[in-house]
């Protein structure tokens, strides 16, 4: 009888803990995402978006229900966390987190959401969120900007401070210098 009440107490602090965590974390995603633009209400909504819309946003809810954040090695007490989201229009989707302890990707590349080794955005660019460097990130994008097919890519910044955490957000154009990026 004791086994079970043990049992039984375990395995709801266990969930309990569980549920708490993933609440902490949706609160997040829909922070990232209001940040971003997108009403995550209506991706699970039946909208009348273009297929490639659909494809993106399906994309986004996959990444949520898989808890990224939940895989990623990060302190809520005092850590950094980068975000850089691409969505092609023929519904490709690049996906890369990191800190300094950690790095997850995620793509499409193979018709269906998938985490990858492969890394999904150069090492500069990445460079250039860590360091948070809009001015020159506008630089870049207007010097070495990809024009065919021309990608908007979102760069999120998750700073946590003590337990509180702040989003900062934005969008640029997609850039490539052979030179510097092609070796990469």
């Amino acid at each position: 009888m004791k086994k079970y009440i043990f049992g039984s107490i375990f395995a709801c602090i266990f969930l309990c803990c569980g549920t708490s965590r993933n609440m902490y974390h949706s609160k997040i995603y829909d922070k990232i995402y209001n940040c971003q633009g997108i009403d995550i209400k209506l991706l699970n909504q039946e909208s009348k978006q273009p297929n490639y819309v659909k494809i993106q946003m399906d994309n986004v809810n996959k990444l949520i229900q898989w808890d990224y954040l939940d895989k990623l090695d990060y302190s809520k007490k005092n850590d950094t966390i980068y975000i850089l989201e691409m969505d092609g229009i023929q519904g490709d989707f690049f996906f890369t987190v990191w800190n300094k302890n950690d790095t997850l990707s995620y793509t499409n590349e193979s018709g269906k959401l998938m985490q990858t080794e492969q890394r999904l955005f150069t090492k500069y660019m990445m460079k250039l969120v860590s360091d948070w460097n809009i001015p020159e990130i506008r630089k870049e994008e207007k010097i070495n900007k990809v024009n065919l097919p021309e990608e908007i890519i979102y760069a999120t910044k998750i700073t946590f401070n003590k337990g509180k955490y702040s989003i900062d957000c934005f969008t640029f154009n997609d850039f490539f210098n052979l030179k510097r990026d092609g070796v990469d």
